[in-house]
């Protein structure tokens, strides 16, 4: 055979294993089979490249073709017969050849030349042959079945005759002993050397021990599963198997039967050769000798453990004992560990042999004197004996090896140290008091005088076998022995106990383990003193082993990495022995340097896992501490010191945290300022040292390092050491971080920082310049480059100045950087990001965003809430972008552009405001850019100021990008419905064929489309888009008109009706029209049906979904501002109007763009004007559909304009309606905007500017009277200067502060006003227009005639207002007029008014007349009863005046409808009983209200009554424990708590209990040790906490992205504590009326999406002088803080937030300015008084929240005004509001307040009806004049400018009162109130 084949062969058997098909398999077989029958004689053509096929061709080619036949055979069950056969045919043959030769054939002396066939070469070659098949034999022995191998092994055993063997001898011998001359014996003499090479001599040996190997392959099959992985079988043994019975079977029987009887015979005459091998056998030959004798053991073993009958376990302890008591035997590195792994496994078998095994090992392994890795298998092995014994015996065996030690000699040196370090010993040593007075275990004399290797063999069993229990206990009595042994011994056995305690360390306890860390600190000091290198090696290798065993998810960790800071940090701070030949600060710098190495080597391993960036703050700061001790200790750049432990250093720098936290921005100290470390070791001559070191570092700053502290330096000097090797590892960002410290960004220290920053990345450059090391490749800098760009728009500007010196360095000496997607892309989403930043100030003002985050690029940046440097940060960016993008383009322009081009093609814009994007815009600005380097383009001459530029290739080559991108996308029409081939041999007629049937596949489509869209199904948005692109693609080739698919590409985009549907729309229509012309009629038509159809179905604009209803019409709530709600809301009303808008946008552009070239589009816009306008007449209620409402009127003006063709009947009539619709809008009350849109507004005043232009443009139009056609001036007029009033009320809600702003932004047209003169003619107009717009016209302008006529108007014409609520208010005034009379009739049909108004007529003013109470009645019960809950206080008193009994029916017959409504009425009705706190003095009305509670709880029925029972028992139990204080007033605190808690504990929470003061929520529990007495004189009030389950609210949102599926979805309740205030002796009922007046405000500020917080909590009087409050939670009052010791408001906020340029503080000085607006003007409106310290609370978030009411209106404490400032509004408060009036928080401050104060201005009548209907209640701050002065206090008479101004001096004047510190003064002396 010749290489060529046999390598064919071979690379065929190479791949039989891996074959799956069963047919290629048996292919396979077939080619394969013919070989190996006649492998064994095969002759193969000698050939120097055999020699690469080792150790011989024969033994591989038959190896590789067995396993390569029985892997078929064992993968495919089919060919086992065929494979069988071979290997018989194989085993037969080899057989009968063996047989024919003998050693005389060719054992001539005078044979001079052997043939290449010759029967040497027989011999050899079958023998050789053998070998291979035996090994393949043995890899595959599950290829039989039990019968089948043992006939196998027999079979085998037979031909391996004795003949043949010494045949086999012979030859070798005659190979061995050839000549040079002997050509024929080169070959087989160059195998025999190869063999002996490699360990395998040839010889009858070899075979003998390759045939034990299928022997015992056999056997491992009787005791483990067939399809186990390939482990030795005793592992397999000693960890799987637990001494359970083996099933047997007849034939594995047998198979067991034959193997014992091979394996006696075998060892029988093994022991008979064995004296003979000793004596003249070669090392080898006995070392194969032990490998046959290690078969033959494993072999009976199996069989031992298989069955014990068959085959004697005493017979194998013989064999056993005797080959461990062979000195010869023991020292075999494969005999004696198999011997002692089957010990160990025998152990199993049974018990008493356990517990000899336990005896013996001990013995074998202290006398055995073994190799090391033989030790260490004893010791496994000895460990797994006894986890089979008790654990006394564990012990005893522990102590027996321990006292092996402490037999020899003890040497002079000192005393062992105990586990714990000091000189007492360790209590873990006694646990187990075990007394052993000697070793049971005596040593042979041969090692008494070496016993070193005896004794760290018994070090290593003790850890093994301490090891292999997993028991603490246990672990802490060896690691105890061993250590009391150091010092017993010689220093080798004490480096051995040393480092193989570490084995042990980690399994032991926190306090063994810390233990052991100290003695490993004092092994090391005092060796270091000793110059002790054994020692040294010995502590480093156990901390090594350490750091490479610990993970973060260990408990050992936290103790390991803690106890090796602490203990670099500890070194030089207190020194223990002082050491006269070191220097301490040596001798710690050396202890130092012992624990870098360990230190690295753990953070290093653990760098991977997340633990280690989640690691303690604690171990940060140690961290930092470590690194200022390691400088302080001469280790740094400059040191020998330094430079020999670099490598160490820089793994440390690596893992570190920066040396400056990254919260630092929050604390207002310097870390520089508070460390302790920094000040180590501080004297002259350490000060001059560091500052040379820090001058050699940084020779640029020599001026500020003079200037520096010892701290300062060695801080600088840690820093620079600290980043400049992690810059070397691959990160030169960290140092960005420092700068967040306020001391290093200025000075000195901040210049020497900068310098170090930019040193840092010098490093990194220099790095990537040398083009050696992929980690520094421009990629990598790319990303470094990316974290640094997103630096430069830092909040802090220190941090944007380094980071810009940063990237000005990379990008000057790496400019290719920035060609990297990485850097380039994080440039441009850098400039969207700021972008989008300073537009957040114009788009959602007052409500700043902190983090803003590019999804894209997974960048993350800071910024401030000032929107000045937001502005300026955003000017400077994109001056240096511009600066580094330009000068990179002139160096790699076409990768630049190209990158650019990518940018522009993955962008998705859907989230940008009006889908302006910066980075976008500055990607095609720099696409245009010609470079300077361009020659050519560059010499071109400019043209007057014509500006050149590439703009077309750009956008040329990002077409053809587009194109290809798309390949397999979208833009392939042609494989859907374009399939028509255009090649030139096609006939037309096919290819219209094919167009037709496209077409109506698309129609089909589209059809289907649609009709999923109208029946609400789900259609994603990338559906809709792929669709439909490809329909307007078809009709952007067609010829003829196609009807159905435009149709249904206007129609579907309408059908789902979204913003995006419609944009989506727009841009296909536009798309189609510019391509084809012919469809714009048809597509134009279309889009008309289509807007008309979203008119007659109230989509959009005309949906009933964007109401606003009045906020007395609403449910008002006693809860904390919810913006997040209101934005929502807004978004929503954004959603619906979004559509029309642009569709607005489409047709205003269209009509401009196609007046003239078609007539009959005028016709279709005249029709679809009328049909939107009719629409329209009506108004619309929502302030933010102003925009569209006001486009559509500009739209039918520009058409009256412009249009050519409509006669002037039809004009005439198109701009009465046009008319019409915009006075429509006005015919409301007045309305601000919702939200804090700035932009909205500005666009608003713009389109009502446009209006008015027009309006004077088209004013020819019907201006004179024809014969049938009327007059449209007036109209014309009322519009005009309706539309001035409305810019102007917007002017002043856009600029409170800068009115003179305004004439910016419109035409001087919105200052008109109405002069009196004017009034009848305007009125007259308006009423005949809509009685509606005339009814609103006085709360627009503030005339007095104009009311008064407007009232007549309502007079004499009541029919025609009766769809108007509020002309029933001008009509009936506060009092029943006398000239009133036939017009209450109308009452009857008159529309409702809100429920507050509608109480208030049952006031006596109202006389009672009948047709104004039922109206009252009417409108009452028309509101739903969640609305007038509310009211609760109001209608129990008009029970005073209620003398028809219309309030008592009406509170009985809602009572039925709630159960919560009747108990608050009830509540209230008893709290107003009596008119005093003691139920001393009855109210006038307490017989009324007792009748009305007796109707009311009559009319229960049986359930509501139990549940009335359950709730007021409840509830009087738990008031009632305020009572059973008293007594126990005067006791000490924790007397009344024990108190509480007593009581607490008997009441019983019953089913469906709620507190009075928390009705939506029932109460599941109480938590009864919360009772908490509170202070009072002479009251016992208290506090308590309870569990409260509250039902979600439904707000009624739809939510945009719910059709998603993505939402999350809420469960219907959720639970919360809450704690009340119980009082007795109170009247809380002023408190109730002052939060229910801040609920009504709160509802009001809401109405106009105002972004102010008020927390309106519940108070709830529930009897007379007793009431139920509401604890604010997560909040401390004022006075608290003062009696905190913080010295103001400002200082709270900083050390509760952080300084002022955290994110924390300026979040919550946001929320602080927004409570302060809204507070501030509702204690002005409402007067409260009595605002000291401990009235005023702070919450978590930082709002202000005023609680305790007793003074408002028109009483104040004492009588005494002396907080004459209209609110409070202290230094304090100002300091926190930015300190000064133009600060950017105190001017959002006034611009919220005076916003506050003009909406609530419009409520004024509103709100003091509900003050009104109180005024009889006996209330003390109520005076006659009360109601008069709260009006006035709104200064109605003004205009809403002159009313800002009024509002923006009140602040002035509160700011500048010296009367508000004067009266926390007085409390301070009165009351002891800090301030």
């Amino acid at each position: 055979m010749k290489q060529p084949e046999l390598e064919a062969i071979l690379a065929l058997c190479k791949a039989a294993p891996f074959i799956q098909s069963t047919e290629i398999a048996e292919q396979l077989l077939q080619r394969l089979s013919p070989y190996l029958p006649e492998s064994y004689a095969q002759i193969i053509t000698p050939s120097p490249n055999l020699h690469d096929i080792g150790p011989s061709p024969h033994e591989v080619l038959t190896c590789s073709l067995t396993s390569a036949i029985l892997s078929l055979g064992v993968h495919h069950n089919a060919l086992r017969s065929q494979v069988s056969s071979i290997i018989h045919k194989y085993v037969g043959g080899w057989t009968s050849a063996a047989a024919g030769l003998s050693a005389d054939q060719f054992d001539g002396d005078d044979q001079f030349e052997f043939a290449a066939d010759g029967e040497l070469a027989r011999v050899m070659t079958q023998s050789i042959s053998f070998l291979g098949f035996l090994n393949a034999a043995a890899k595959y022995a599950t290829f039989w079945n039990a019968y089948e191998r043992l006939q196998l092994v027999e079979d085998i055993r037979a031909a391996l005759s004795e003949k043949f063997l010494i045949a086999f001898e012979t030859a070798l011998s005659v190979v061995r002993n050839a000549r040079s001359h002997q050509h024929g014996l080169r070959e087989w003499r160059r195998f025999a050397k190869h063999y002996a090479a490699i360990g395998r001599p040839l010889g009858a040996m070899i075979l003998h021990d390759c045939f034990l190997k299928l022997v015992v392959a056999c056997a491992s099959l009787l005791v483990e599963p067939a399809d186990r992985a390939s482990e030795e079988v005793l592992d397999f043994l000693r960890s799987s198997y637990h001494g359970n019975h083996i099933l047997s079977a007849t034939a594995e029987d047998a198979l067991a039967e034959g193997l014992t009887k091979i394996s006696v015979e075998e060892m029988e005459r093994l022991e008979n050769d064995l004296d003979y091998l000793q004596r003249v056998g070669s090392a080898w030959q006995q070392r194969q000798a032990s490998a046959v004798k290690a078969k033959i053991l494993t072999t009976y073993l199996c069989c031992t453990v298989y069955n014990e009958e068959i085959a004697d376990s005493d017979l194998l302890m013989t064999w056993l004992d005797s080959a461990l008591n062979d000195p010869a035997q023991t020292a075999d590195l494969t005999l004696a560990p198999i011997a002692l792994k089957s010990m160990a496994i025998l152990a199993k078998l049974s018990s008493p042999m356990a517990s000899a095994l336990g005896r013996l090992l001990p013995r074998v392994i202290v006398q055995g004197g073994f190799d090391e890795r033989i030790a260490s298998v004893a010791a496994d092995c000895l460990a797994s004996v006894l986890s089979l014994l008790p654990q006394d015996a564990i012990i005893t065996t522990l102590y027996s090896l321990g006292n092996v030690i402490s037999a020899g000699p003890v040497t002079d040196r000192t005393a062992s140290p105990s586990l714990n370090g000091g000189g007492k010993a360790s209590r873990t040593a006694n646990v187990y008091n075990h007394q052993t007075t000697g070793s049971a275990i005596s040593l042979t004399p041969s090692d008494v005088e070496e016993p070193h290797h005896v004794y760290t063999t018994v070090v290593q069993t003790v850890v093994s076998v301490a090891r292999s229990c997993k028991d603490e206990k246990i672990t802490a009595l060896a690691l105890s022995m061993l250590i009391q042994k150091i010092g017993r011994a010689s220093r080798v056995v004490d480096a051995k106990i040393i480092t193989e305690s570490a084995l042990l360390g980690t399994h032991s306890g926190p306090g063994e383990f810390r233990s052991l860390l100290k003695l490993y600190s004092k092994l090391c000091h005092d060796a270091l003193i000793r110059n002790d290198q054994a020692t040294l090696e010995a502590v480093m290798n156990a901390r090594l082993h350490l750091s490479n065993e610990i993970h973060t998810t260990s408990l050992a960790f936290t103790v390991y990495i803690t106890h090796l800071l602490d203990t670099i940090v500890s070194k030089g701070d207190a020194h223990e022995v002082t050491n006269r030949q070191i220097p301490d600060a040596e001798l710690a710098a050396q202890e130092i340097a012992q624990l870098l190495s360990p230190l690295s080597v753990l953070l290093s391993r653990n760098a991977t896992v997340d633990g280690l960036a989640k690691l303690d703050e604690y171990i940060i700061s140690l961290q930092r501490d470590a690194w200022y001790n390691i400088v302080v200790h001469g280790f740094d750049l400059t040191t020998q010191r330094g430079r020999q432990y670099i490598s160490e250093l820089r793994t440390l720098a690596q893992y570190s945290q920066p040396l400056i936290p990254e919260g630092r921005a929050d604390h207002v100290e310097s870390d520089v300022e508070l460390n302790t470390v920094l000040r180590r070791g501080k004297s002259p001559e350490h000060a001059v040292e560091q500052k040379k070191r820090l001058l050699k570092l940084l020779p640029s700053c020599e001026a500020d390092i003079k200037s520096l502290s010892y701290s300062e330096v060695v801080f600088l000097n840690t820093a620079y050491l600290v980043e400049g090797l992690r810059a070397g590892t691959g990160d030169c960002t960290k140092v960005l971080t420092y700068f967040l410290d306020p001391k290093l960004r200025s000075g000195a220290m901040g210049n020497c920082m900068f310098t170090i920053a930019t040193a840092a990345t010098r490093a990194y450059v220099n790095k990537t310049l040398s083009g050696k090391l992929h980690l520094f490749s421009t990629p990598y800098l790319a990303q470094q480059l990316a974290t640094i760009f997103a630096a430069c728009c830092h909040r802090i500007a220190r941090v944007q100045e380094v980071a810009t010196a940063s990237a000005d360095i990379i990008i000057r000496d790496v400019p290719s950087t920035l060609c990297q997607k990485t850097a380039l892309f994080a440039l441009l989403e850098l400039l969207s990001i700021m972008w989008s930043s300073c537009l957040e100030g114009e788009t959602d003002e007052y409500t700043w965003t902190s983090t803003f985050t590019s999804t894209k690029e997974n960048i993350v940046v800071e910024l401030s809430d000032d929107y000045s440097f937001r502005r300026t940060t955003l000017g400077n960016f994109y001056k240096r972008v511009k600066a580094w993008v330009v000068g990179v383009l002139d160096i790699a322009p076409l990768d630049i552009k190209g990158l650019l081009q990518t940018y522009l093609s993955e962008y998705d814009d859907e989230g940008a405001y009006g889908h302006i994007s910066l980075g976008r815009s500055f990607a095609l600005e720099m696409g245009s850019v010609i470079p300077t380097t361009d020659q050519r383009l560059g010499a071109i001459e400019r043209q007057h100021d014509l500006n050149i530029n590439t703009a077309s290739d750009f956008i040329a080559q990002y077409t053809t990008r587009q194109e290809y991108q798309f390949i397999d996308g979208l833009n392939d029409q042609e494989e859907e419905w374009l399939r028509i081939d255009s090649k030139s041999g096609e006939t037309s007629r096919r290819r219209m064929s094919v167009f037709n049937r496209s077409i109506e596949d698309a129609t089909k489509l589209l059809v289907d489309l649609e009709g999923r869209t109208l029946n609400h199904k789900h259609v994603t948005i990338a559906e809709l888009r792929d669709i439909l692109r490809r329909a307007s693609a078809l009709l952007c080739r067609v010829k003829k008109d196609q009807s159905p698919i435009i149709h249904h590409l206007v129609g579907i985009p309408f059908a789902v009706f979204t913003k995006q549907s419609i944009k989506l729309g727009i841009s296909l229509w536009m798309s189609v029209i510019k391509e084809n012309p012919r469809m714009e009629s048809r597509i134009f038509v279309a889009i008309a049906e289509c807007w008309e159809a979203t008119v007659r179905k109230r989509q959009g604009i005309f949906s009933t979904a964007i109401g606003h209803p009045d906020p007395f019409y609403g449910k008002q709530e006693f809860a904390p501002s919810d913006k997040e709600t209101l934005v929502r809301r807004q978004q929503q009303i954004y959603n619906i109007i979004a559509p029309h808008f642009r569709l607005l946008q489409f047709l205003s552009s269209h009509f401009n763009a196609s007046r003239l070239s078609n007539p009959d589009i005028e016709q279709v816009y005249n029709r679809l004007m009328h049909i939107t306008l009719d629409s329209l007449s009506n108004g619309s209620p929502q302030p933010l559909a102003r925009e569209a409402y006001f486009h559509i009127v500009l739209l039918g003006l520009r058409i009256v304009r412009h249009c050519t063709t409509l006669p002037n009947e039809i004009k005439w009539r198109l701009k009465d309606r046009i008319l019409t619709a915009g006075l429509a809008w006005f015919a409301k009350a007045p309305e601000w905007s919702f939200g804090g849109n700035r932009l909205q507004i500005k666009a608003e005043t713009h389109v009502l500017s446009d209006v008015q232009s027009y309006l004077q443009v088209v004013g020819g139009v019907g201006l004179q009277s024809g014969t049938a056609l009327k007059s449209l001036k007036g109209k014309q007029e009322l519009l005009s200067l309706l539309l001035s009033n409305e810019q102007t009320r917007l002017m002043v809600w856009l600029f409170p502060l800068d009115y003179q702003k305004k004439h910016h932004f419109t035409s001087g047209q919105h200052s008109q006003t109405l002069a009196d003169a004017a009034v009848p003619g305007h009125l007259k107009t308006a009423w005949a227009e809509n009685p509606a717009l005339a009814v609103h016209l006085p709360q627009r302008f503030q005339s007095q005639r104009l009311t008064t006529e407007v009232r007549w108007m309502v007079l004499n014409f009541p029919h025609k207002v009766l769809d108007e609520p509020d002309s029933i208010e001008i009509l009936l005034e506060s009092k029943l007029p006398d000239d009133v009379s036939f017009q209450l009739k109308y009452l009857l049909f008159w529309a409702s008014v809100n429920p507050m108004t509608a109480v208030t007529y049952f006031l006596p003013a109202y006389g009672n007349h009948p047709f104004i109470i039922q109206y009252a009645m009417r409108a009452l019960e028309s509101h739903s009863v969640d609305v007038t809950f509310f009211y609760v206080p109001q209608i129990v008193q008009t029970l005073r005046y209620d003398v028809l009994g219309y309030v008592e029916r009406y509170i009985i017959e809602t009572a039925k409808f709630s159960h919560l409504f009747a108990h608050q009425i009830i509540w209230n009705m008893k709290a107003n009983a009596y008119k005093d706190e003691d139920s001393q003095i009855p109210d006038p009305v307490k017989p009324t209200l007792d009748k009305v509670m007796e109707s009311l709880e009559s009319s229960f029925t049986r359930a509501d009554r139990a549940f009335y029972e359950r709730e007021f028992s409840f509830f009087n139990e738990v008031t009632g424990i305020s009572g059973k204080l008293r007594p126990f007033i005067s006791f000490e605190k924790e007397v009344k708590k024990q108190k509480i808690e007593e009581e607490l504990r008997k009441i019983k929470v019953e089913v469906g209990v709620y507190l009075p003061s928390n009705p939506e929520g029932v109460v599941i529990g109480i938590d009864r040790k919360s009772g908490k007495p509170l202070q009072s004189h002479a009251k016992a009030p208290y506090m308590a906490t309870f569990r409260i389950r509250k039902s979600r609210p439904d707000t009624g949102l739809v939510e945009e992205d719910s059709e998603r599926g993505n939402g999350s979805v809420q469960q219907p309740t959720y639970e919360v504590w809450q704690s009340a205030i119980f009082k007795v002796g109170d009247d809380c009922r002023q408190d109730v009326l002052a939060l229910q007046m801040i609920a009504a405000f709160r509802g009001i500020f809401n109405n106009v999406g105002l972004d102010v917080w008020v927390y309106p909590y519940r108070v709830t009087a529930t009897a007379p002088g007793c009431g139920v409050i509401d604890v604010l939670p997560n909040s401390i009052s004022r006075d608290m803080l003062g009696r905190e010791a913080v010295n103001g408001l400002y200082d709270y906020f900083v050390s509760k937030y952080g300084g002022e340029e955290s994110i924390r503080f300026q979040e919550a000085r946001s929320n602080f300015v927004k409570s302060m607006a809204a507070y501030s003007v509702i204690s002005f409106l409402l007067q409260f008084k009595d605002r000291h310290n401990g009235n005023i609370m702070i919450d978590d978030a930082g709002h202000i929240i005023h609680i305790d009411f007793g003074f408002c209106f028109d009483i104040a404490p004492g009588g005494i005004k002396f907080e004459r400032a209209p609110f409070k509004l202290t230094g304090e408060m100002i300091a926190v509001m930015g300190g000064s009036n133009t600060s950017q928080s105190y001017r959002w401050f006034e611009e919220l307040t005076i916003k506050a104060f003009l909406a609530s201005r419009q409520h004024c009548n509103h709100l003091a009806h509900v003050v009104e209907v109180m005024l009889d209640s006996g209330l003390p701050c109520f005076k006659p004049e009360t109601i008069q002065h709260f009006r006035e206090r709104f200064v109605l008479e003004k205009t809403e400018r002159e009313a800002a101004d009024f509002m923006r001096e009140l602040i002035r004047k509160s700011a500048g009162s010296y009367s508000t510190g004067g009266y926390d003064r007085f409390q301070l002396l009165t009351n002891g109130i800090p301030f």
